[in-house]
């Protein structure tokens, strides 16, 4: 197996055909959405900075401004993720080994930041793209991206680079990379929702936090890159079929939902004078407390639900195996199999109940014939014919099985051995309505036998029948060539 195949079309260790059809289909595409949203907002950015656009530039005066570095990673980042898409739809080696090139390329410029920041240079690689344009801007920053952004880029780039990788855990470190680089925009974009200026405060001449567009383009970045593999991580929460990925969505909801809710009424409340800090928090941890506890009662009746729906499923495919382990195909009759088990139940309600029946052994003549001379489908329509007559004469609790290529046997329950030979004679005549004849042996279940003895007994009556009958035909040709002559 090749490692394109192993990495891409069902991975060793990961179960298929478990994801919802629809959100699989749907999951590639919101990837696609937010690698192109990043693309448009870097070179948004990029013509920014051109023309001096320095409302998009720095949006919130107190946070870090979209310097033209992010700009440019962004738009990295965007076709990154473009060709991971890629990749999870056709095997290319080119493009595999590009994108992790670029994947280490975005992780290294993040890195260089950092130490920038680490060693208190002055100066930046940020600064060498629009040198003119940064000098003349009147803005409180240099041409470096934040600590936070570059370290976004680096969880980026490392979770991009592995995921272009051979992968044969559910769960491995690239998953862990794309959730730590999806929590740092996200945390920023949280501060921009309960209007928190702290993080855009500048210590000790660096000004943490992240600018609002990069801060949502990497945030839709690192969600697309883990959607691109429905059945591992997070995404293979969120893909389950159906109602497993309906629990998964519902608490993923809730958790990301009902704190920034609460939150915000918190902030506001207190901010209004309405409440103190220690009353707020308590109300938000309660409501919020109250809020998981409904819905883990809602999950806990989903996943009985689930568990009775998969019972009842398992049990009724089980009885369809027993069914079609028990069934001939071609006449739909028991096989051997099923009535070996039928004789094997009918025998201990006999003994039970003190009952008689009879066993009737039934085997066609001239089946090699019609196969030779018509064929192997007109061979199957006789035996269907066959079938079909022998049904057709017998009551519902009767027995009917096909336990061989020619020969049936047909068990009648509650029988007295006064109609046997009622029985036997009508069973020929619904035959010879189909254009069948047959050898037929039959006898009854003693009181001290069994129903497989007596079966014995009917298969030697059968072979006996079938001797006197061909005796019968080569007595009456015999006649006819003396009457002849």
């Amino acid at each position: 197996m090749s490692d394109q195949a192993l990495d891409w079309k069902g991975r060793e260790g990961e179960p298929q055909g478990t994801e919802d059809p629809d959100l699989r289909t749907a999951l590639p595409r919101f990837a696609l959405a937010c690698a192109l949203f990043a693309a448009a907002a870097g070179l948004a950015l990029l013509v920014a900075w051109r023309y001096g656009w320095t409302w998009l530039i720095q949006v919130v005066p107190s946070q870090p401004a979209e310097v033209p570095l992010t700009a440019l990673c962004l738009c990295g980042a965007a076709v990154i993720l473009l060709a991971c898409a890629a990749c999870a739809n056709r095997q290319s080696t080119m493009l595999r080994h590009g994108g992790r090139l670029l994947a280490m390329l975005l992780a290294a410029i993040g890195a260089v930041v950092l130490v920038e920041y680490v060693l208190g240079f002055d100066s930046s690689i940020g600064n060498f793209l629009y040198r003119s344009e940064l000098r003349a801007a009147d803005l409180d920053f240099d041409g470096r991206p934040s600590p936070q952004t570059a370290l976004s880029f680096i969880l980026f780039g490392l979770a991009a680079w592995l995921y272009f990788g051979r992968r044969r855990d559910r769960f491995d470190l690239a998953d862990v990379a794309a959730a730590a680089s999806l929590f740092l925009p996200a945390a920023a974009l949280l501060s921009y929702v309960f209007d928190f200026d702290r993080l855009g405060q500048a210590e000790a001449g660096v000004r943490f936090g992240m600018p609002p567009l990069a801060a949502l383009s990497m945030t839709l970045l690192a969600a697309g890159l883990q959607s691109l593999h429905p059945g591992r991580g997070l995404a293979s929460l969120l893909s389950a079929q159906p109602d497993g990925g309906l629990a998964s969505r519902r608490m993923l909801l809730a958790a990301v939902l009902v704190p920034m809710l609460f939150g915000y009424l918190q902030v506001w409340a207190i901010r209004q004078g309405y409440i103190d800090l220690s009353l707020g928090v308590a109300i938000t941890v309660a409501a919020s407390v109250m809020v998981f506890i409904v819905l883990l009662i809602r999950n806990a009746e989903l996943i009985m639900r689930l568990y009775v729906e998969q019972r009842h499923q398992l049990a009724l495919r089980e009885e369809q195996a027993r069914r079609e382990a028990a069934t001939d195909a071609l006449t739909l009759l028991y096989n051997r199999r099923g009535w070996e088990q039928c004789l094997l139940i009918e025998e201990q309600r006999s003994q039970r109940e003190n009952l008689d029946a009879g066993i009737f052994i039934i085997d066609l003549d001239g089946l090699k014939a019609v196969n030779d001379r018509e064929g192997h489908a007109a061979g199957d329509a006789f035996l269907q014919r066959a079938a079909q007559a022998l049904r057709g004469c017998v009551r519902r609790r009767d027995v009917v099985a096909r336990v061989g290529g020619d020969e049936y046997a047909f068990l009648a329950t509650e029988i007295v051995p006064d109609v046997v030979s009622v029985v036997e004679e009508r069973l020929r005549r619904s035959l010879q309505a189909v254009g069948v004849s047959a050898s037929i042996g039959y006898a009854l279940r003693s009181a001290h036998g069994s129903l497989l003895a007596a079966a014995e007994a009917a298969d030697r009556a059968m072979y006996q029948d079938k001797r006197t009958r061909k005796q019968g035909r080569e007595f009456s040709g015999g006649v006819q060539s003396l009457h002849g002559a």
